[in-house]
């Protein structure tokens, strides 16, 4: 795509007001629907609404100076799946629609005509879901509430990704018209976990044990998303150790799920009392030991 500065004709100091004004005349201009004999609008008419949605305020232009602007983003973009009987990932006619009042925006354009004349796509609209982790790997079914205190049940499918849209067709914004309603656009927001972290498709956790159960191993009970299990932990294990608990972490599609790496850390007594120290002080005299030998011998 070209630099949405370039393609609305404006400068990087203009104002939001500017910007907006260099939009309007130009969605004006190329609006597929008042173009009905062009079939060059169309693609003009896209991106001249994706560069307007790139700049259209300072926020905007913050994030595509630097660089993470979805269509820019040298990660790859969040899908956007299409609610109905099934997901699919698909566009409607047209990407973007006016961020507007769309009267007030041809209201010069269709004097002495009346506005009555024109189908115009409605708006589409943005709304925001907040679910918890396990939630998301295995699917819920929830109700949200959409424009005009409309309410709808949505299944959100399992494996979903945080900031993953789902598109609602028909629930946006009304058209003009004979114009179709806009579509409405679920953002799922997955709520932080106090125990997992997300690790591309693996669920890491951290697990204490004790100075014993490090030594000799032991077999504890480990939280999984899908509920506790006993796992056995090897003998002379240390601090960082990382075990891995196979297809409890996230779902892979084409495949089951991510592993569970579990990250061993041993923690000592609250309390320690004159016995054990001087256990480990007589101890460590019979057997000596540099547990920073190894980052020595590399100068650190």
């Amino acid at each position: 795509m070209r630099d949405p500065y370039e393609v609305l004709g404006v400068k990087k100091t203009a104002t939001d007001e500017e910007i907006k004004k260099a939009y309007r005349a130009l969605a004006k201009k190329f609006h597929p629907d008042l173009n009905p004999n062009n079939k060059d609008m169309e693609p003009r008419f896209k991106e001249i609404s994706a560069s307007y949605k790139q700049i259209e305020n300072k926020e905007a232009r913050e994030k595509f100076e630097k660089g993470i602007h979805e269509e820019h983003s040298t990660e790859s973009p969040k899908k956007t799946r299409t609610y109905s009987n099934d997901f699919q990932e698909d566009g409607g006619r047209y990407a973007y629609h006016f961020d507007g009042d769309a009267d007030d925006l041809f209201k010069n354009f269709f004097s002495g005509r009346g506005a009555g004349n024109a189908d115009l796509p409605g708006k589409d609209h943005l709304f925001s879901l907040e679910i918890d982790l396990k939630e998301a790997i295995h699917g819920i079914e929830r109700e949200v509430t959409l424009g005009e205190g409309k309410r709808l049940r949505i299944k959100i499918p399992a494996g979903i990704e945080n900031k993953e849209k789902l598109r609602i067709k028909n629930q946006g914004g009304k058209g003009i018209g004979k114009g179709q309603p806009g579509d409405a656009y679920i953002e799922i927001n997955i709520r932080p976990s106090s125990f997992f972290k997300i690790n591309e498709s693996n669920l890491e956790i951290e697990i204490p044990i004790s100075i014993d159960e490090a030594v000799n191993g032991a077999t504890i009970k480990v939280p999984t998303i899908d509920g506790t299990i006993m796992m056995k932990i090897p003998p002379n294990v240390n601090t960082g150790t990382k075990l891995r608990i196979k297809e409890k972490g996230m779902p892979i599609k084409g495949k089951s799920r991510g592993d569970q790496i579990v990250i061993i850390k041993i923690s000592l007594p609250v309390k320690i009392d004159f016995e054990f120290k001087e256990f480990i002080k007589n101890w460590t005299k019979n057997n000596p030991y540099n547990p920073r030998e190894r980052n020595e011998d590399h100068g650190i």
